[in-house]
């Protein structure tokens, strides 16, 4: 872990940001075509050192908000060998009320955690190759919004997959000796439909409102091995106690029937769920996962533009149990910590500094964790 690298990054990523305006601000004012390239730079514990480059080609016609249409490219990859390169098409205004998002994707990850549920005393008596496995996979995803009535929103979509997996260890792999449904990969695909409430003022970057979510997905594949239902609900809420402090919290309960592959399961660890754990630490049939922030909006550095250096102090708390069971007492994962936020209107640079165990992690990307 290189402390060395906090600074740096983050003055790269405002660098980066206060060249491009914010084209979402301004898309009633133009008419025609307009593209953007932004350089794209992060870093985290897990996955070292991100870089690439994401172009977008924005359609105007003077009325549509933020925009009419969005192409967008995207190339990136990490120095632990994570790539994630995307096309993505975007209609907000396919007609009155609804939205239309496809995207086609291809990931790969070298060093995908899988410690088959095993304690952390136990999972130190293994090397890193041993605790993980190669994945590549290209996905295709589609999704369509319609406003029933505000703030009310109905969601439908699917994806598809083929993943291919390898363990890294040739002896001694916890993924190829447990050998869950799903270690040989295969093709996957899922339908899913959520409704949502959502009285947030800023979908990237809230300072009051609500969300709730409820999601439902239907999954199937490897030749008819994997089949399985997800149900999901999600709360956050947002609520201002001055002017420039904020707390936020998120509750989302998770529960999965049927016979899905393990690379399916529900997920806890990582940047966008328990800090400071390693990403992935475990898997499987039901989570239950709590997130509180403490946000302060900070410095002014650029008034007439909304640009802030804000801080936030967080705290994690999640379980992976089994679907028939209840959470336990004692197998809670926990992660706290702190980091800074570079406000600039809608757009967020996130730097935290997270606490599991005995284990920490440095996370600096874009957006907040919820």
């Amino acid at each position: 872990m290189k402390i060395g690298l906090f600074p740096l990054n983050i003055a790269a990523a405002v660098a980066v940001l206060s060249a491009f305006p914010c084209d979402a601000q301004k898309a009633h004012e133009t008419s025609g075509w307009r593209p953007t390239a932004l350089p794209l730079l992060n870093f985290s514990s897990d996955d070292g050192t991100g870089y690439g480059l994401r172009v977008n080609l924005f359609e105007y016609d003077g009325v549509s908000v933020p925009y009419r249409r969005k192409y967008s490219v995207q190339l990136f990859m990490t120095t632990k060998g994570t790539w994630v390169h995307r096309v993505l098409v975007d209609t907000p205004h396919l007609r009155p009320g609804q939205r239309l998002e496809g995207e086609l994707v291809y990931e790969k990850e070298d060093f995908a955690n899988y410690y088959g549920g095993l304690s952390d005393e136990d999972s130190d008596g293994y090397s890193r190759d041993q605790k993980t496995f190669r994945q590549a996979f290209p996905e295709l995803k589609v999704k369509w919004i319609r406003t029933l009535r505000v703030p009310w929103r109905l969601r439908l979509g699917g994806r598809l997959s083929h993943r291919d997996i390898t363990p890294n260890a040739l002896t001694g792999s916890i993924l190829a000796d447990l050998d869950p449904l799903g270690a040989d990969g295969g093709m996957f695909a899922q339908i899913n439909s959520s409704l949502r409430y959502d009285t947030r003022d800023d979908y990237n970057n809230a300072t009051s409102g609500v969300l709730e979510e409820l999601l439902v997905g239907f999954g199937l594949g490897g030749g008819g091995d994997y089949r399985g239902v997800t149900f999901s609900f999600d709360h956050r809420h947002f609520r201002p106690l001055t002017q420039t402090l904020l707390f936020a919290h998120r509750m989302s309960v998770d529960w999965t029937l049927g016979d899905l592959p393990f690379y399916e399961e529900l997920k806890l660890g990582g940047s966008r769920t328990v800090r400071g754990a390693p990403s992935a630490r475990d898997r499987g049939e039901a989570r239950i996962l709590l997130n509180g922030e403490l946000r302060w909006r900070g410095l002014p550095l650029w008034r007439r533009r909304h640009m802030y250096l804000g801080v936030a102090v967080f705290g994690d708390l999640g379980q992976i149990f089994e679907r028939g069971e209840l959470p336990h007492g004692g197998e809670w994962r926990r992660g706290v910590g702190m980091g800074l936020r570079y406000h600039w209107q809608s757009t967020i640079v996130r730097a935290d500094y997270g606490s599991s165990g005995d284990r920490t992690a440095i996370y600096i990307t874009f957006s907040q964790v919820f």
